[in-house]
């Protein structure tokens, strides 16, 4: 028989035991209730999508007393833009930014934001985007498998080269130059002259570096980030395409989320979008005062001309890719006053 100290000892251990299983069991429970986002881009890690999604992530995590959590891979860790797209339909990935350009090939309304100086200030690009017609083309991309949820701020896109400054069409001429992997981009850069083909945009840096492109375009607070600069001199101010970065997430995670978290990603996701475009308007401003050696050419109104006015035919292109109405539309709240 056992001893009273036996009977004690035994009793606290079996107490003990009894507690930590329950223990285990609530931590068990609380772990499989929480939700890991695993969320990539193709920009570098000091950019201001980055930064943008360390601020959802740690918004999401403090507001849903951490049952969602979110990590960040950069630099085109989890592939290119167009991977990153087809992993979010997959499931592979459940959240991304990407350049809006490359959502025209999963679904052709996207094309509409491609026509070059469509807009003339972030006045009425936010009018767009935010507004009926921003909101349609997300709402768009639910039939490819894909909740888009916000336009993120790439920024207006700019013509940059290694080989001397431009100042007008004829400059671009033959000139060997990177575009992303879009129709409407392609065609438009051949209409002004030079030579143009798509390259995901990870392996940009060493293709300039190698010589393969003289050329390429993109926001500059991009350009600095991915320190082009060093392979790069001269950079024309054309603002030729304002360059979204459309914020999406996997379908199937977003319907996991519970009615209550839904409504505090919706709250996150509005507030990530006014903090990065904020940033990223303070980038491009960032970015000019740090790169002395690079020369920045602001066109006049009539250089800017002789670019725009040759983009009829791109315009007519997109029309007949996705139908007059949405450009048409687009064209209609940018003249607004």
């Amino acid at each position: 028989m056992l001893s009273k100290l036996s009977k004690k000892i035994l009793h606290h251990s079996v107490f003990a035991l009894t507690a930590c299983a329950l223990a285990i069991g609530v931590s068990g429970t609380a772990a499989a209730n929480t939700i890991v986002l695993k969320a990539g881009h193709a920009s570098s890690n000091t950019s201001s999508g980055q930064a943008a999604f360390e601020f959802l992530g740690q918004q999401l995590e403090e507001k849903t007393q951490g049952r969602i959590k979110l990590e960040v891979f950069p630099n085109s860790q989890l592939g290119s833009e167009r991977e990153l797209v087809e992993s979010i339909q997959l499931g592979n990935v459940d959240m991304a930014f990407v350049s809006s350009a490359v959502l025209g090939n999963f679904n052709k309304e996207f094309f509409a934001l491609d026509i070059p100086f469509l807009f003339k200030d972030r006045d009425s690009v936010y009018r767009v985007l935010d507004g009926e017609i921003g909101q349609s083309l997300l709402a768009s991309l639910d039939k490819v498998g894909i909740k888009a949820v916000s336009f993120w701020e790439n920024g207006f896109r700019q013509l940059t080269n290694n080989k001397k400054e431009i100042l007008s069409p004829d400059d671009l001429k033959g000139m060997k130059m990177r575009t992303m992997e879009n129709e409407v981009h392609i065609a438009a850069w051949k209409e002004l002259g030079a030579n143009p083909a798509p390259l995901a945009f990870g392996e940009l840096f060493t293709a300039l570096q190698q010589g393969t492109f003289d050329a390429q375009e993109g926001p500059i607070n991009l350009f600095y980030d991915m320190k082009f600069y060093e392979v790069q001199n001269f950079i024309s101010k054309t603002n030729h395409v304002y360059s979204p970065w459309p914020l999406m997430i996997n379908p199937d995670v977003y319907n996991r989320f519970s009615d209550e978290d839904k409504v505090i990603f919706a709250e996150v996701v509005k507030s990530s979008t006014d903090y990065q475009r904020d940033l990223a308007q303070k980038a491009d401003e960032k970015a000019v005062e740090n790169m002395p050696n690079v020369k920045i050419t602001e066109l006049s109104p009539e250089q800017l001309a002789a670019f725009s006015d040759r983009m009829g035919p791109i315009q007519a292109l997109v029309k007949k890719k996705i139908g007059a109405d949405i450009v048409d539309r687009i064209v209609a709240e940018v003249s607004k006053s």
